[in-house]
């Protein structure tokens, strides 16, 4: 591993944001704290980012004792924080609820509303919350307001036991379908409106059984940064 380019300062924080400050690491170490372990789950939560600086960069988060890869399942390498790299979580927590209170209107600027982001978090919450369900239900999300460039129609598959994301249908009968702009959905989700008030106003609108729009408040949950926003429900 070559040798970082410092900022030849003893401060403490320059000696920590000379590791944990490049372009895309704290992305990165985000993703290892809620729970992706493989290259491949690393790489959905950095979608613009290429393959080989990832690589690069998780190179670096070894080097610098911040992660350790271990050989997996099927020989697939894994990759784990380390006890430094857990003690980097509080660092971002703070950088989140920062965020949330003082750069709220960059947070839901065009150029950052990606929409696989938005279902990769839902998918993140839905593993992590330890639900489970007995059949397969299926969401279909049709999204305004995208980037030219960037998907706008989504399939959630929840199966009993985990959630797909898809881009394409996956031929399955749609339970729910939910229509709105991607940076309606992205404030419901950090707390900066209300689901009853998108609903309300029209914003965002629920097709399906009574039962599945019931349920939607329940696996559509507010972000772990939503608790920073007065008013969240």
């Amino acid at each position: 591993m070559s040798e970082r380019r410092g900022y030849g300062q003893h401060c403490p924080i320059a000696i920590a944001a000379e590791v944990v400050a490049e372009r895309w690491t704290p992305l990165l170490v985000r993703a290892l704290c809620v729970g992706a372990t493989r290259f491949n789950e690393i790489h959905e939560s950095v979608p613009r980012m290429s393959s080989a600086l990832l690589s690069k960069r998780l190179r670096e988060l070894e080097y610098a004792g911040v992660i350790h890869r271990t050989d997996g399942v099927g020989g697939h390498g894994e990759y784990h924080l380390t006890e430094a790299g857990e003690a980097l979580f509080p660092v971002l927590e703070a950088m989140g609820f920062w965020a949330q209170r003082w750069l709220k209107r960059d947070i839901v600027s065009k150029d950052n509303l990606d929409p696989f982001i938005l279902m990769w978090e839902i998918r993140r919450h839905w593993r992590s919350s330890g639900r489970d369900l007995t059949f397969r239900r299926v969401v279909h999300f049709r999204l305004g307001g995208v980037p030219a460039a960037a998907k706008r129609l989504f399939w959630l598959v929840f199966e009993p036991h985990d959630i797909d994301i898809c881009t394409r249908d996956p031929g399955f009968e749609i339970d729910l379908w939910v229509t709105a702009s991607i940076r309606t959905l992205v404030e419901i989700w950090l707390g900066h409106r209300t689901l009853r008030s998108a609903i309300d106003d029209g914003a965002l609108r629920l097709d399906g059984s009574a039962a599945e729009r019931k349920a939607f408040r329940g696996w559509f949950a507010l972000s772990y940064f939503a608790r920073g926003q007065n008013g969240a429900s």
